[in-house]
């Protein structure tokens, strides 16, 4: 079981930011953990991504709708923490496997205009989900785009 898959099951910010500075130089991410903590503290979720480009972000949303998402590996002067009130005119895809016949999740996608400045679209691996959490992971990110 990988460290995002891990983090997923126990569903803790502090566990989820901890695989998430895992990579980087112990400095930066004591750092860049800290301010996950602070950040991200009051977010009823807390999803590990995968940015457009392939590198991980992390993704939160709280029960009113509110999101937040970071993308930094640690390098450079600042880290960026983007949010919004709510994610209208957001697309959320779900991908499922067609060659199994209980259609297993592949991936989920979010995407946003404004998330291009950002990281662009944000997938979750079904992967790296416990199957037993897909439709926890589906009925969280619903809830960040309802109108």
């Amino acid at each position: 079981m990988g460290d995002w898959e891990r983090s997923l099951m126990e569903g803790s910010l502090k566990a989820t930011a901890r695989a998430y500075v895992a990579k980087m130089t112990s400095i930066r991410g004591r750092r860049v953990h800290r301010l996950l903590m602070r950040e991200l503290s009051r977010f009823a979720h807390v999803l590990p991504v995968t940015a457009q480009d392939g590198t991980p972000a992390l993704f939160a949303v709280d029960d009113d709708g509110s999101v937040r998402v970071c993308r930094t590996d640690g390098r450079g002067a600042a880290a960026a923490v983007a949010e919004w009130a709510r994610l209208e005119g957001a697309t959320i895809t779900i991908s499922y496997d067609l060659l199994k016949d209980s259609l297993p999740i592949v991936s989920w996608t979010i995407w946003h205009p404004s998330f291009d400045r950002i990281a662009g679209a944000l997938t979750i691996s079904g992967a790296d989900v416990p199957r037993a959490d897909h439709g926890r992971i589906t009925d969280i990110l619903r809830s960040a785009v309802k109108p």
